[in-house]
This record gives C-alpha cells, sequence and structure tokens, in this order.
C-alpha cells in the first residue's frame, strides 16, 4: 500500500517549507536584522490580496476554487494512486472472470473497495468490458477519459503558475508605492532610510511567496499528474487484459512494470515479475 508514502510526502512538504522559511529568517537575524522589521501587515495585504485577485481575474473563480481543493485532495491518502491495490483487484477480476465469464464483472462494480473515486476509471472499463466492446473500443473510450482528466488537472496547476508569476510582480508594485510614499515626504530625514526598507519588504514577500508556496505547489501537482496519468494507464491495460481473458499472473507480471513511477517501486517490480 502507498498510503505510508502519501503521509511521508505529506510531512515532507512541511519539513520543506519549514526549512525554507526558517533559513530565510535565521539567516536575516544572523546578519542583525530584526523581526519586527521583516513582518508587516500592508506589503502582505498588497502582495497577496493583489496576487489572489488577479488569479482570480485570469482564471475564474471557479476554477482557483478547484486548483485549492485539488492541492489540498492530493495530500489525502485515499486519493493517492496504490498501484499494488490495483494489480491485486484487476488479477482477482481475472481470476474470477476465467471461471464465470465477463459478464461476471457487473455485479463486482458495486464491490465496496470500489467506491473511491480512484477505481472510477476502472469501474467504467468494467462496465465497458462487460458491453461485450472489443478491446480497442475499450481503450479508446478509457484514453479519451485520461486526455479529459489532464487537461483538467493542466489548468489547476496553470492556476498556481500564473500566481507564482503574478506575485513578484505584486511585490515591485507594492515597492514602487512605497517609494512614492517616501518620496512625497521627503523632509523627514530621520524616517526616510527606515521608509525605504519597508518600501522593498513588498519586493521580498512576492518573490519569496511565489518561490516557496506557489512554484512548489505548481510543482506538486505536475508530479501527482504524472503519476496519476501512470495509474490510469495501468487501469486501461489492465481492462485490456481482462478482456482478452489474460490470465492473472500474466496480468501481474505485466503490470508491474508500472512500479518504476512511483516511490519505493523498485522492489515491487522485482517482485512482480518473479512471481
Amino acid at each position: 500500500m502507498y498510503e505510508g508514502t502519501f503521509s511521508l510526502m505529506d510531512i515532507s512538504t512541511i519539513i520543506g517549507i519549514v526549512v525554507a522559511f526558517g533559513s530565510l529568517i535565521v539567516g536575516y537575524l544572523i546578519e542583525g536584522g530584526t523581526m519586527s522589521s521583516l513582518f508587516l501587515l500592508s506589503p502582505f495585504i498588497i502582495v497577496f490580496g493583489g496576487t489572489v485577485g488577479a488569479v482570480v481575474i485570469s482564471y475564474g473563480l471557479g476554477n482557483v476554487k478547484e486548483a485549492m481543493s485539488a492541492l489540498f485532495k492530493s495530500f489525502s491518502p485515499k486519493s493517492s494512486p496504490d498501484p499494488e491495490a490495483l494489480i491485486k483487484k484487476i488479477c482477482d477480476m481475472a481470476d474470477v472472470c476465467r471461471k464465470e465469464g465477463l459478464l461476471k464483472l457487473e455485479k463486482m462494480v458495486s464491490d465496496s473497495d470500489l467506491q473511491d473515486d480512484k477505481y472510477l476509471m476502472l469501474k467504467e472499463g468494467m462496465l465497458l468490458a462487460t458491453d461485450s466492446k472489443n478491446a480497442n473500443r475499450i481503450q479508446e473510450t478509457l484514453e479519451a477519459d485520461v486526455e479529459s482528466y489532464a487537461v483538467k488537472a493542466q489548468m489547476q496547476i496553470d492556476v498556481f503558475e500564473g500566481a507564482g508569476g503574478f506575485s513578484p510582480t505584486l511585490g515591485i508594485i507594492g515597492t514602487i508605492m512605497g517609494l512614492v510614499r517616501v518620496l512625497a515626504n521627503m523632509s523627514d530625514a530621520a524616517s526616510l532610510t527606515k521608509s525605504i526598507s519597508v518600501a522593498f519588504i513588498a519586493t521580498l514577500y512576492g518573490v519569496v511567496i511565489a518561490n516557496i508556496l506557489y512554484i512548489p505547489a505548481a510543482n506538486h501537482l505536475k508530479i501527482c499528474l504524472k503519476r496519476q496519468q501512470v495509474f490510469q494507464q495501468m487501469t486501461i491495460d489492465g481492462i485490456d487484459l481482462l478482456a482478452r481473458s489474460e490470465s492473472s499472473r500474466n496480468i501481474a507480471n505485466k503490470l508491474s512494470l508500472y512500479y518504476h513511477a512511483f516511490p519505493g517501486g523498485e522492489k515491487k517490480y522485482k517482485a512482480g515479475i518473479e512471481n
């Protein structure tokens, strides 16, 4: 099972964020900076609020909500691809079908362990197989689903990549606004230096948030998309092999090739081909 892997991924994400922000803050303090000068509300509002607004204008509120939902969902063990469980399910189906025929799949669709969203394509393939469609037609239908899923997932990735582009720009805008205010109050020379430093905090916020939050979030979703696509291709191949009445042993050996795309998959791959 890969639930432990995704729990580890969740922990590694937290560690990465803590290390990244921690390194910046500690480095700043070592050079004599103070926490009070680093955390200011107005630059944060300009950068974060401006970025959110620009993203909503660009992609629409609905797509932004879906992107956020996809990001949080990607850390859930329930939504993570589990190639080992998938192979076992397909092999069990193969054993049943060789004894009772493909029509038995129609009754197996309602099994409780197939109700997770990650098995939707498997269930669709099972129903297509029971409709006596040829293997090529089944494959074409399922591959169309894969393409549609990839388009939707890419739109969610685009939201975070867009935020990663807008954030530094909003930071520069915030800095310019701060400098305008500074230049409008040149009479107070004592506070001039402090005001200039405050103005540049907006640029800092824009660059940091983009490179530690938005862009890594987009990269994380890209990795999830690639693994989901591999998982979906495994499902397509598994259904194809079922429709061709392959034995469970042959199915397990062929599908084990996909283990390479998953963390810790090398051992499972070797075990699969040695069965």
